[in-house]
């Protein structure tokens, strides 16, 4: 469940009153926590956590003593068991009271951040991402290139799959799923050294990204990630151009997503889940079976796309779509 950032610390402020409290009675580094917590969100409460208090020059940034990084989703999961903050090495250097094995060796984390990493450990660890909680005018529209609106659902789409470049998977130990494990295969103004530029301007060999049989990025895709690279790759605010006032067609609407979200997927010889989702007759008929609301939505069935969901306004044109009949 993703929630927004305000509702977690609300919820996180009875959760260090709590702990307090039960570690004055118990005198445990490991106080019973409340087991309706909503999740924690990793890249906006964990990661600045280790970012500002591990990774600096020196530390944990991958060039010091211990070439160990915690700056990134791959190397700090790599420290952590999922569900057992207990038998977790990061966890237990960062309540840990002296020695060498301590983190930070200066100066203990406060409750509450020790509070938010055995939390987000105790929930599965997994690789969350916190919706933007900033509100941002309909008319304020980002024209360039931008990352959450343009170039996430690509690469969600055709790279963050299951047993490919998701938090799972994340064979190489690449993931593709949010801006920050995304950037570990960019150089910001320069697409030609960004590996990530690299693999999807392959066109043969095990390099190529993503691999055959599925089909390569539209040159329309590569152009747009060239481009955002080329910017700086910035997580810049977008907006998004979502009409849900003239009728909505398949044609104007429905296909450029299904293009940009769901296509990486639900294509080529062995579609995900047999649907494949390359023409309009494909797509009404999922629509017109329910499957189609039911996946975007996550009634009954994981929530499609898998990693990042669509924005309200776009599920809400394919249910305008739907309703007034599947217009091409």
């Amino acid at each position: 469940m993703r929630i927004k950032i305000d509702k977690v610390y609300l919820s996180l402020t009875f959760v260090v009153i709590f702990a307090a409290l039960s570690w004055v009675s118990s005198c445990r580094h490991d106080p019973l926590l409340p087991s309706n917590i909503p999740e924690i969100c990793f890249e906006k409460e964990v990661l600045p956590i280790f970012q500002n208090n591990c990774s600096m020059a020196g530390c944990h940034d991958g060039n010091g003593e211990s070439r160990s990084s915690y700056n990134n989703y791959v190397d700090i999961s790599h420290g952590v068991v999922a569900g057992n903050p207990n038998s977790s090495r990061l966890y237990q250097a960062i309540i840990g009271k002296s020695g060498e094995g301590r983190m930070p060796p200066d100066k203990p984390l406060s409750l509450e951040n020790r509070m938010i990493i055995r939390l987000w450990i105790e929930q599965g660890a997994n690789l969350t991402v916190c919706p933007d909680s900033s509100s941002q005018p309909q008319t304020n529209v980002n024209l360039r290139a931008c990352f959450s609106r343009d170039i996430l659902p690509i690469l969600v789409s055709s790279c963050g799959m299951a047993g490919c470049h998701d938090a799972v998977s994340h064979k190489s130990d690449k993931i593709f799923v949010s801006y920050s494990t995304t950037m570990r295969s960019v150089s910001p103004g320069n697409p030609g050294g960004s590996p990530l530029y690299e693999v999807i301007t392959t066109t043969s060999g095990e390099d190529r990204m993503p691999p055959s049989p599925k089909p390569r990025l539209t040159q329309v895709q590569i152009d747009s990630i060239y481009k955002w690279i080329s910017y700086g790759a910035r997580d810049e605010l977008c907006g998004e151009v979502c009409d849900t006032i003239n009728p909505v067609t398949y044609s104007g609407a429905i296909s450029s997503t299904i293009q940009a979200s769901c296509l990486g997927c639900h294509s080529g010889a062995t579609p995900s889940g047999a649907i494949s989702l390359t023409s309009y007759s494909n797509v009404q008929t999922i629509a017109s079976n329910g499957s189609l609301m039911n996946a975007l939505n996550g009634n009954g069935v994981p929530k499609m796309p898998p990693a990042g969901s669509l924005s309200a306004c776009k599920i809400r044109q394919f249910q305008i779509w739907i309703v007034n009949g599947y217009i091409q």
